[in-house]
């Protein structure tokens, strides 16, 4: 099984990375419980403040369910993707740069495979285009952006984006666990990699050579 593995993707980065597949693990849960919560807080305010109710906010329909206008579906959804771009993209580029909250617990850190510094665009594609878009179920924020494409074409989208959401998402798990680079879809399409935050860019081998022949001649 692993030579068929090994064959069928000959192509994926197999470079070894020093961080360990547990560490991603607790990382990615720890992104998903406090991202998941603190992105869902605009629409539990939002159905409170509108439907006067105490029971628990189940999903963007309900809005309309109760007889309130559908709008307000849509005006929770953006809020709830505001505070994601601000957890996912803002915190790890201004707040504590290459670290989302998970990663910070765990000591990881985002870095671009150039080792450049990170720029929004590479984090825009790594968490919105490549988390929340394309592995959509590794955010709970992607659900209400399926909500909304429901609601506003009356197509059920949330069921087919899921399902191929939780396709790509069980790909994108098997190749961090199978592969030494431990690098998921989203590192591919954003050209990054997680590294341990004492992890230092490697020195270019004409820069060891040099090294090399000074230590050798001291």
């Amino acid at each position: 099984m692993r030579i068929l593995w090994n064959k069928l993707t000959f192509w994926l980065d197999r470079k070894p990375s020093k961080v360990p597949f547990a560490s991603r693990v607790f990382a990615y849960v720890l992104d998903w419980v406090i991202g998941g919560i603190l992105c869902g807080l605009p629409a539990v305010a939002i159905y409170s403040m509108v439907t006067k109710r105490d029971d628990m906010f189940s999903d963007l329909y309900v809005f309309a369910a109760l007889g309130f206008p559908k709008w307000w579906g849509y005006v929770a959804g953006l809020l709830c993707l505001v505070v994601a771009v601000i957890y996912f993209v803002y915190i790890p580029y201004k707040v504590y740069p290459g670290q989302t909250l998970g990663k910070k617990i765990m000591k990881l850190k985002i870095v671009r495979l150039d080792w450049q510094p990170l720029d929004i665009k590479t984090l825009v594609l790594r968490n919105i285009v490549g988390l929340l878009l394309i592995e959509s179920v590794s955010m709970i924020v992607s659900r209400y952006l399926r909500q909304m494409l429901t609601l506003a074409t009356g197509i059920y989208f949330e069921y087919y984006l899921t399902a191929i959401g939780a396709i790509l998402t069980i790909i994108s798990g098997v190749m961090v666990y199978n592969t030494g680079s431990r690098r998921a879809i989203h590192d591919y399409i954003a050209k990054t990699t997680v590294v341990g935050i004492e992890e230092e860019a490697p020195v270019p081998k004409n820069r060891k050579e040099r090294r090399k022949k000074r230590n050798k001649h001291a």
